[in-house]
């Protein structure tokens, strides 16, 4: 099968397309012809080597943390799949890419695509979605009428936490680039702030939550914008940051949280019905092919996307 790899740590430059063994069917698992896989900023951090100590240092390796794909054969043990399913996920592996021709994937971490929604904008959901659901229900517990700000508000995982707090009965402050502020507004978000336009100091408010999707504002910076027991929840875990929130969060009355995205087909499945009720909205799309991956990665490591980076590995399937 075809497959992209790289043989060590660097840059998008060690991407190459290889050709690689069909992976075995394992029980409980699902053999999945991959359609299309989303760029995510983990991928660049597992491949420069910034997580070998979790990614291990085996190679190849291939790229892609979540996908879109079609059943192509049903485990042992597996119930609720079919044969030629159109389904989307997040294995959660850091040993493991997606973007490969075929990939082997637990079902329990798996769900349908719903009716309606291309490979594409599937892939483009897969994480992200996962990453905003679990942020807001889990780790920040937002609740109605909780004032949210939304620090790079226009990426994919952005664009979902607007709409998810929002249908939580959130207020939402969103901030991004210039660029960003009309597409911030139509996913719904109340107020929308240019970062490069104003200091968030001079914002004139505190917050209940303060999702920081740009790594840019620490804990300490953000708890002057933060209510008297305000959130911060961050998404990128480090040994430091995860030791002091372990460690101080018991004696502090602002938290600082983080998020460790995990699969779940229940959550998948639950975000598949927000979008087939069109409660929300996968985020805007660049579309790559396969044969331009490299260029994929890029893209994304430059910063500025409005939404997500997708490559297509394969044709697309029908949405229906």
């Amino acid at each position: 099968m075809n497959a992209l790899t790289y043989s060590r740590f660097g840059g998008p430059e060690l991407l190459q397309h290889t050709h690689a063994p069909a992976p075995r069917i394992r029980a409980h698992h699902l053999l999945i012809r991959v359609r299309a896989v989303s760029v995510n900023p983990i991928d660049g951090k597992i491949r420069r080597g910034e997580l070998r100590l979790l990614s291990g240092a085996h190679f190849p390796k291939s790229p892609g943390s979540d996908f879109a794909g079609v059943v192509e054969e049903v485990g042992a043990g597996v119930e609720g799949f079919s044969v030629g399913d159109r389904v989307f996920g997040f294995p959660g592996s850091m040993r493991e890419g997606t973007l490969a021709g075929l990939i082997t994937v637990a079902a329990a971490s798996v769900a349908r695509i719903p009716p309606g929604l291309d490979d594409a904008g599937a892939a483009a959901v897969s994480m992200v979605g996962l990453a905003a659901l679990q942020a807001l229900r889990d780790v920040a517990r937002v609740a109605p009428g909780e004032r949210v700000l939304v620090n790079g508000a226009t990426g994919g995982v952005g664009l979902m936490l607007i709409q998810l707090a929002r249908s939580r009965g959130a207020h939402v402050t969103a901030v991004t680039s210039a660029a960003g502020l009309d597409v911030a507004r139509q996913y719904g978000a109340q107020v929308v702030h240019d970062y490069r336009a104003r200091p968030l100091s001079m914002l004139g408010e505190r917050f209940d939550v303060i999702f920081d999707l740009s790594t840019k504002l620490s804990y300490a910076d953000a708890r002057g914008l933060l209510t008297p027991r305000g959130r911060h929840v961050g998404f990128e875990p480090s040994p430091v940051s995860l030791m002091a929130s372990a460690l101080l969060g018991p004696f502090r009355r602002q938290k600082q949280l983080l998020l460790v995205t995990r699969p779940s087909a229940r959550d998948l499945a639950e975000l598949a019905g927000k979008l087939q009720a069109r409660e929300l909205l996968p985020p805007p799309v660049e579309v790559f092919e396969l044969s331009d991956a490299r260029n994929a990665f890029e893209r994304s490591e430059r910063g500025g996307v409005i939404g997500k980076v997708v490559i297509r590995a394969a044709p697309a399937a029908t949405a229906t």
